[in-house]
């Protein structure tokens, strides 16, 4: 092989984005000098050493994982909590943590539908539920199946269809489950694309492709897989402990047949991507590092000339095949470089036998029907060039520049500009937040119906979702835990304000109850709970207990790296901020990120009582109706307020009512300030309080003038409809 390269560098000109400049050098120059005086093994640590300065290392990949897996349990949490019985999944290459910044891998999400059970024998019916039989006929294909409908009142097959947009009857009579039941609300928008059973699209707000899958799931493995708990039983891995866990992790049965059967339109796969996740876990660093090695050579060299021949899941297969033979033990820092080799002897023998097996289902050819006989001779060709001399190969990877780096680091260049670990973990940890907050934080929503003003039925409501917290909470792993915590705490900030509306409005005094769901809201975020928490003492008149409040989220304002979020539009908006750099980690780790979160206020009229009465009309004008308006959709359900310029308006209010002008003027000048220098999610809110302290100050002309400023930035908004702020044209 010609000892040719192209080198790549990256600037950086933030933390999300990244632009690549190449530099053609023709050759390597010394690089003979360089490798004739390291051993294989010397090599391999090299190329490790590399690895983990593009984020391959314990740490970091743990920290992937756990991100994804808490991000699985918020969005699960967030739809049981809108009555939807499904279980949300986060697999492939981000969740693994077996992916650099420039590999680029999508996020692959599986949604199972909890609401059908699927049984592999009818002693499994259970009533209540739209109960599925697995079912196999002779040339069903491996890996997939049928699923028959039963009875729903006793453990026999349904005679006859009862509903012919979920079921068919088959040529042998029996009723069979469609495909296109389960995949009924998949459907491309723009920019969107269906793949088999999933669907796709790029994700503009989080600039990474999403793929998407419905499934049902089913507590058993395909019976196919008896091969492999039989044939794992005396191999050196996976350990009983993992054999056990694969076993009882089923299945997900996914709405598609395979390309040649004759019945796909009631055929469904069989996945067991849950056990190979954890297979995957259970991997060691230098196991992870040689499939992250494998996946950018194949990128950079096969298939760079034969386009998308060979899948990263097929380097996955490859990894699992070859510690089923050899065990984990053989994995080690300086045993990269022939780990890599035997891991594609493995793909190149595949493509020499015309089959690729899948792990979990050996008699499930990946092969067929994508790669004739003589594309996978080329291939086989190009990756026995790679297997000839590994380390020149590796040296061709221009992925997060990783060929310059290795070269430099062989040849112990002076003028290795590499990231340092500080670096990379800042990187990663402002990837991961950012994940967390634009995949995570999807908001339950806290009134059912905001019209209402049946502020009885709005506590019962909030009290339910509570209870149902607390129970998933104490019932799920520490991923939920760590989900559900948060949700309590945004819970009691909610139904404490509601609670407090309830006893002002009926001039009662506020109970201990009702002050502890106000004080456990605090800690929803950095300063939002504060800030509902000190505008309800405010209305009593505790102005002690209100600056306490206040000047807690100054400080927060003033030490901590706050991010502002936004969920008020129907996805998740925030302003990004790099000061948390190497703390992100550790704040992940604990739990405690949602602590430099601000989330914006939204408020209903149902809480006007927890407001003073001068404030009402700031707070409520742009809810209220003109008379004359006929346009009734451009009418707002809630009201959303960003937390800093209403923390100005209430420190404003507050120094009023103590009659400090000085320190009123001050917080007014920071209000205007914000209004006019911040990004804010909802400036025409932030406008009308500016509005309504000018005219309280008298400057009445001036305050017309904001105002109608803010009912312009309404219009031009129309498209958020009730989820931002909507004003009527009422003037001041």
């Amino acid at each position: 092989m010609a000892n040719e390269i192209t080198l790549y560098s990256r600037v950086n000109s933030d933390e999300d984005t990244d632009q690549v400049h190449s530099m053609e050098i023709g050759q390597f120059p010394n690089i003979d000098e360089y490798l004739i005086k390291l051993c294989d093994a010397d090599q391999s640590i090299f190329v490790s050493e590399v690895l983990a300065e593009i984020g391959i290392t314990e740490e970091l990949v743990e920290a992937r994982r756990n991100t994804w897996l808490e991000i699985e349990s918020m969005n699960t949490l967030h739809w049981r909590l809108q009555d939807e019985n499904v279980t949300w999944y986060h697999f492939g290459s981000q969740s693994e943590g077996t992916t650099t910044f420039w590999l680029d891998s999508d996020v692959d999400i599986l949604i199972a539908q909890n609401d059908n059970r699927i049984i592999r024998d009818s002693n499994e019916w259970k009533q209540g539920f739209d109960n599925l039989l697995v079912h196999k006929q002779d040339d069903t294909s491996p890996g997939y199946c049928k699923l028959l409908a039963m009875d729903s009142q006793e453990p026999i097959l349904m005679a006859e269809v009862e509903d012919d947009e979920m079921y068919e009857q088959g040529e042998d009579g029996k009723v069979y489950l469609k495909c296109e039941f389960l995949q009924e609300h998949v459907y491309a928008n723009s920019g969107e694309e269906i793949h088999g059973p999933a669907w796709s699209r790029m994700s503009t707000e989080r600039s990474i492709d999403e793929d998407y899958v419905d499934a049902y799931y089913c507590s058993h493995l395909p019976k196919e897989a008896m091969d492999w708990i039989n044939r794992t039983n005396d191999k050196p891995w996976p350990n009983d402990d993992v054999r056990k866990r694969v076993i009882e992790s089923g299945c997900f049965i996914v709405a598609v047949g395979h390309k040649q059967s004759k019945d796909v339109r009631t055929e469904f796969r069989m996945s067991t991507t849950l056990g190979e996740r954890i297979l995957m876990f259970d991997m060691n660093i230098s196991q992870i590092q040689c499939l992250v090695l494998m996946k950018m050579l194949i990128k950079t060299i096969v298939n760079k000339q034969y386009t998308d021949a060979i899948k990263s899941f097929y380097c996955k297969t490859a990894l699992f095949f070859v510690t089923e033979q050899y065990g984990k033990d053989m994995f080690r820092q300086d045993s990269i470089l022939e780990c890599t080799r035997k891991c594609l002897e493995w793909i190149f023998q595949c493509l020499k036998n015309g089959n690729n097996p899948h792990y979990m289902i050996y008699s499930l050819d990946m092969f067929e029907g994508r790669l004739d006989s003589n594309l996978r001779e080329k291939v086989a060709e190009c990756l026995k060039d790679i297997m000839d001399n590994p380390i020149l190969a590796v040296l061709k990877i221009h992925f997060d520049d990783y060929g310059r780096k290795l070269y430099n680091r062989l040849g112990n260049s002076v003028n290795d500009i590499s990231e340092t670990k500080k670096s990379i973990r800042s990187k990663t940890g402002n990837f991961l937040s950012r994940a967390y907050v634009l995949w995570g934080l999807v908001e339950p929503s806290l009134y059912e119906d905001p019209w209402t003003i049946d502020r009885g039925r709005q506590i019962e409501s909030n009290k339910e979702k509570l209870s149902r917290c607390e129970l998933l909470h104490e019932q799920g792993d520490c991923f939920m835990q760590k989900a559900t915590r948060r949700y309590i705490f945004m819970l009691h900030a909610n139904l404490g304000m509601l609670l407090a509306a309830e006893s002002i409005q009926k001039n009662c005094k506020l109970s201990e109850s009702v002050f502890r769901s106000l004080k456990e809201g605090t800690n929803a975020d950095a300063v939002s709970g504060r800030l509902k928490y000190a505008t309800i003492l405010i209305r009593l008149g505790d102005i002690t207990g209100a600056s306490v409040l206040l000047k807690e989220v100054e400080t927060a304002y003033s030490n901590l790296a706050l991010k502002s979020v936004s969920t008020c539009s129907g996805i998740v908006e925030y302003s990004p901020k790099t000061g948390l750099r190497d703390k992100t980690l550790t704040l992940l780790h604990t739990g405690e990120i949602y602590g430099h979160f601000c989330h914006c206020l939204i408020f209903v009229e149902t809480l006007k009582p927890c407001f003073p009465n001068r404030w009402l009309d700031a707070i409520f004008r742009p809810m209220e109706l003109d008379d004359q308006r006929s346009n009734t959709d451009d009418v707002m359900e809630y009201v959303s307020f960003d937390p800093l310029p209403y923390f100005y308006f209430v420190t404003l209010m507050l120094q009023k009512e103590l009659n400090n002008p000085f320190k009123a003027l001050t917080a007014f000048q920071m209000l205007e300030k914000c209004v006019s220098e911040e990004p804010l999610f909802h400036k025409d809110t932030a406008l009308v309080l500016l509005s309504h302290s000018l005219e309280m100050d008298g400057q009445v002309e001036k305050a017309k003038i904001i105002y109608d400023e803010a009912c312009c930035l309404r219009k031009r908004n129309t498209g958020f409809k009730s989820s931002h702020v909507r004003y009527n044209s009422k003037p001041v």
